[in-house]
């Protein structure tokens, strides 16, 4: 009996505050390997750049009747309702056996067998641990699992390049039956409009030096951001899409998070830039160390954290807060507390969740590093300081942007329901609800393009336009219809003339047939 099920580019992950349960066998994405393989003489398992099955792969190369595995103590696979994972099959199409040997396995009959079809290219593996049995007909003792292996039949030698192979808990919800790779059809390639004024601009500004860090609001920041390209043209987040089509079930979509409900925003994403030659200094890490990017880092001693200043300067009871105090958990140490550091010059990005000051160092729940050179998104079912696995720095609605009058890139919200499932960019989701009702992380709102922006104020304008050419794209689960805008006093409060916006004053689209992701 075969118990494997096959789910066509398959996304599923976790964050910091909803994440099924989980337990790696190999993390191949932390550039882990297998410690058994038989026979000797087979090749060993190599880590390798692929990007299909995640960023990292173990290229196995097997013998007629070869396998590879673990050995190991003890695991409790009787936690757990499933074994997922990710592989390539660059030839034809093969079949493997996955063997599991448990306390009560004396011989052949007593261990767990299961075939394994791989279909040459992409293939996402789930196998239902509650259904497996013994080869003789009997229950395994799945709560004391000691070996594994991945085993060739005699008369194949197929190479084969496998993800992370992970345990998971919950139900079958936790397979999203969304996002489908871009463009895998037969569409025409549909060509990525360029801000070709945004390009030629950056290029004209010349990076000024600077070797101390500096506060996003201090004057001086503004040269520096004119001169930094954040993420190459091409990006997702630098993409118009004014003229992408409005997603077929936009109108429910947008009822589930609430037609009425008021455009808002949080005065909350400040960063600090830094130097090239910044000192880095290790963070403990607390949470999801397996999905977090390692240290050191370059962390100044003036490093930001959400909201500071503006949000706490215009609060009277935490006015008299110091960044010390903040850095140091006030006033809650359960806040999302996102510090945000850019290298601007290296073009480097580094997000942390949950960042504290001890007397002992600096410790955080997570910490993600993005290169703002390149299109690379974090691996598939990787959290970041963001539920959505997306980068926080590139969608803030910056001070030096409203002064020039014009905001050239998507912006980041916040639902507060959302959907069991991402859609690029995103490579991370926050829910347990499958609901096509509900926004995915990930899913990109538009202003609709005939409301009138006329009778704002400036910096409003600005923002209204910019969301009617770049959208903004679901990061995170929180206040519903919340963009982020910077913590900088320079900017002017613009609850009252946000709320005149509406959830109904938007939709929902999508990418036009034939597009794919940029190299």
């Amino acid at each position: 009996m075969l118990f494997l099920v096959f789910i066509s580019s398959l996304v599923i992950s976790q964050d910091p505050a909803v994440k099924p349960k989980r337990e790696y066998l190999i993390q191949v994405s932390a550039g882990k390997t297998t410690n058994d393989k038989n026979p000797d003489d087979q090749p060993a398992p190599k880590i390798v750049d692929e990007p299909a099955v995640g960023g990292k792969g173990l290229k196995v190369t097997f013998l007629a009747g070869g396998s590879v595995g673990q050995r190991v103590r003890i695991v409790d696979w009787s936690k757990f309702e499933r074994l997922r994972f990710k592989a390539l099959n660059p030839g034809a199409d093969t079949t493997l056996e996955l063997n599991i040997l448990h306390a009560g396995s004396t011989d052949f009959d007593t261990r767990v067998v299961v075939p394994i079809s791989l279909k040459k290219g992409k293939n996402d593996v789930v196998v239902e641990l509650g259904e497996l049995k013994n080869t003789n007909g009997s229950d395994p003792e799945l709560a004391q699992v000691k070996r594994w292996y991945i085993a060739a039949t005699e008369e194949e030698t197929p190479t084969v390049i496998f993800g992370d192979l992970q345990l998971e808990s919950g139900t079958t919800k936790d397979e999203p039956k969304e996002t489908p790779a871009p463009n895998e059809g037969n569409a025409p390639a549909f060509k990525v409009r360029i801000n070709q004024e945004r390009v030629d601009r950056i290029k004209a500004a010349k990076m000024p030096k600077f070797t101390k860090p500096v506060p996003f609001d201090a004057p001086e920041a503004a040269k520096i951001l004119d001169a930094l390209e954040i993420f190459p043209a091409d990006n997702p987040w630098n993409t118009p899409v004014d003229d992408w089509p409005v997603h077929p079930n936009s109108q429910a979509i947008i009822a589930s998070v609430g037609e009425a409900k008021p455009l808002r925003y949080n005065p909350d994403m400040g960063f600090v830039l830094v130097p090239p030659n910044q000192k880095s200094v290790e963070v403990k890490l607390n949470d999801n160390v397996e999905e977090s990017d390692p240290g050191p880092y370059p962390l100044p001693d003036s490093v930001l954290i959400e909201g500071w200043p503006a949000f706490f300067k215009r609060d009277p009871d935490l006015k008299k807060l110091k960044l010390d105090d903040v850095q140091r958990g006030q006033p809650n140490l359960e806040n999302d507390r996102h510090g945000i550091i850019v290298d601007p010059v290296n073009r480097k990005l580094y997000e942390f969740y949950r960042l504290t000051k001890t007397d002992d160092g600096w410790q955080a729940d997570q910490a993600s590093i993005f290169d703002l050179a390149s299109n690379k998104l974090r691996p598939d079912e990787w959290t970041s300081a963001d539920a959505a696995g997306l980068p926080i720095f590139p969608s803030i609605v910056r001070h030096d942007e409203l002064k020039r009058g014009n905001i050239e890139h998507a912006l980041r919200v916040t639902i507060a329901k959302t959907r069991h499932a991402y859609v690029y960019p995103a490579t991370h989701f926050a829910s347990d609800d499958d609901s096509e009702e509900l926004p995915r992380m990930g899913e990109r709102f538009r202003l609709k393009k005939d409301f009138n922006t006329s009778k704002f104020s400036a910096e409003v304008k600005v923002i209204l336009e910019a969301l009617k050419v770049y959208g903004m794209m679901n990061a995170d689960n929180g206040i519903d219809w919340a963009i982020s805008v910077a913590p900088d006093a320079r900017i002017p409060v613009m609850h009252d003339e946000l709320r005149k916006v509406k959830g109904s004053d938007f939709e929902v689209v999508t990418p036009p047939e034939g597009y794919a992701p940029p190299e």
